[in-house]
């Protein structure tokens, strides 16, 4: 049954957006997803080796490495889900194999201490350039290192920790006889019985977990909250360089100052600028699906590929020795110093 289920799936798929489109956007994810990764792996293998090759702990490089070490992960994870879906839909209609679930897991939890990477570096940024009168904010702006390095880690032990209950996905049993199976806002149906039609069952989590509030909750940790501070904290930095733009400009010995804290604040709207773009893409795609038009599950891939990309290319033109580094490599020549 199974196999002839796929057939009409596969048969189905061809006939709706052609082989020959297919696999031009096969290809075209696979160059996307291995350009992410490489870009990603760079500045990894870069910020280990500054790292190393310093006393203590840079937190600078410590967000960059796992900024760059989750993206690695989640573009690779995203990358083989989609696949898995994408050649086998019906596989999610009878079990839940355990690799699926790792999968699931690794792509959720990069994904949240990426998201988190970005705002944990937005609040660096805006500590180190804005100024306070208060002070338990200037006690703050003294410790701001030790204080992200202390929240980078507990970030990154909550996400890994937060998503666990989806360990516990499973495929209710129905009664079906019939099964319907949607790809693309296409429904596909086999035929057992002239009784009843039942849809294909969504994972549920198990019993003892409340579905609804752990929805809130790892949802809210994954994109409202970040984006929240990401927005506060970029909006704080603009408005406090154009208090002090003309102030600065009139004194000479503070332009280099001022062109710094601009490339700053630059970096950071950029940054949530992608993770913006992004969340617009994955979203259009949930949206398109709740109305039951054809959309393909390789727009998220693309959407995320896309986010690994940019953000890594921001990071490594807003790091001096990573740019120095990636010219290097790129025109196998030594840089000229700035």
């Amino acid at each position: 049954m199974h196999a002839r289920v796929h057939a009409q799936l596969t048969s189905q798929w061809i006939n709706i957006m052609g082989l020959d489109t297919f696999i031009l956007q096969l290809i075209a994810i696979v160059v996307l997803v291995c350009t992410g990764v490489m870009w990603n792996s760079f500045n990894l293998i870069a910020t280990i080796r500054m790292q190393l090759k310093t006393k203590g702990i840079q937190t600078m490089i410590l967000i960059i490495f796992s900024f760059s070490f989750s993206n690695v992960i989640l573009v690779l994870s995203c990358f083989a889900i989609v696949l898995f879906v994408t050649l086998d839909p019906v596989f999610m209609c009878t079990k839940i194999e355990a690799h699926h679930l790792i999968l699931v897991y690794m792509w959720l939890s990069s994904s949240c201490v990426s998201f988190w990477s970005i705002a944990l570096l937005s609040v660096l940024h805006c500590v180190k350039v804005v100024s306070f009168s208060i002070g338990c904010f200037n006690a703050l702006k003294k410790n701001i290192s030790r204080i992200t390095n202390i929240a980078l880690l507990l970030i990154c032990l909550g996400s890994f920790l937060l998503f666990i209950p989806f360990f516990t996905l499973y495929i209710p049993k129905v009664t079906a006889t019939n099964t319907t199976i949607g790809i693309n806002g296409t429904n596909v149906t086999t035929n057992t019985s002239n009784t009843t039609t039942k849809t294909c069952p969504l994972p549920s989590l198990s019993p003892q977990i409340s579905t609804p509030l752990y929805t809130l909750l790892y949802m809210s940790f994954l994109c409202p909250i970040p984006l929240m501070i990401m927005m506060t904290t970029s909006l704080r930095m603009v408005i406090h360089l154009c208090q002090h733009v003309l102030s600065l400009s009139k004194n000479q010995t503070q332009v280099q100052s001022l062109d710094s804290y601009l490339f700053i604040c630059k970096l950071n709207i950029s940054l949530v600028g992608v993770y913006l773009i992004t969340l617009a893409i994955v979203s259009i795609f949930f949206i398109l699906k709740m109305l039951e038009l054809t959309v393909s599950y390789l727009l998220i891939i693309f959407g995320f590929s896309l986010y690994c990309i940019m953000t890594a290319a921001l990071l490594t033109a807003s790091t001096k020795k990573l740019r120095e580094k990636f010219w290097r490599m790129i025109c196998c020549k030594e840089t000229k110093k700035q």
